[in-house]
């Protein structure tokens, strides 16, 4: 055996162990509540009118079902720190692809927009009626 065999897996460990440091070191570089305490997310007036979007628009277009939202599906995006919460409406036998629609909230008060290549069709129109009224807090399915 020689001097470069011996040495070789003794420097590979060397370097698994300074690469777990560097990585420990840096997962703890993430700032983080104290143990108990609520994480402050600043989006809790869009959450909460997303929600009332969300339980509305379940029942108003996809339960019902509402043949202008057939083959779709609706997919709450809620619990984001960075970014904005959103609902997202895509194609029931798409796995991936972008969404047909988007409702995002953000700000306090919410501001609530749409939009996404199904805004811009007729149905765009009574989606964003639905939208308007439902964030208003008014829970039926027709204006």
């Amino acid at each position: 055996m020689n001097l470069t065999e011996t040495a070789l897996p003794a420097s590979r460990s060397r370097w698994a162990a300074a690469a777990l440091v560097a990585l420990a070191a840096l997962a703890g570089c993430r700032e983080q509540p104290p143990a108990g305490s609520p994480v402050p997310t600043g989006n809790q007036a869009a959450v909460s009118a997303l929600q009332a979007i969300n339980a509305s628009a379940h029942e108003c277009w996809i339960r019902s079902k509402d043949p202008a939202f057939a083959g779709l599906r609706l997919i709450p995006e809620l619990d984001t720190q960075y970014g904005r919460p959103r609902l997202l409406l895509l194609r029931k036998n798409s796995t991936q692809g972008l969404p047909v629609l988007v409702i995002e909230a953000y700000g306090n008060p919410a501001r609530v927009e749409t939009y996404g290549p199904l805004a811009a069709t007729p149905l765009g129109n009574r989606i964003g009626n639905d939208v308007r009224r439902w964030s208003a807090g008014t829970r039926t399915c027709a204006a």
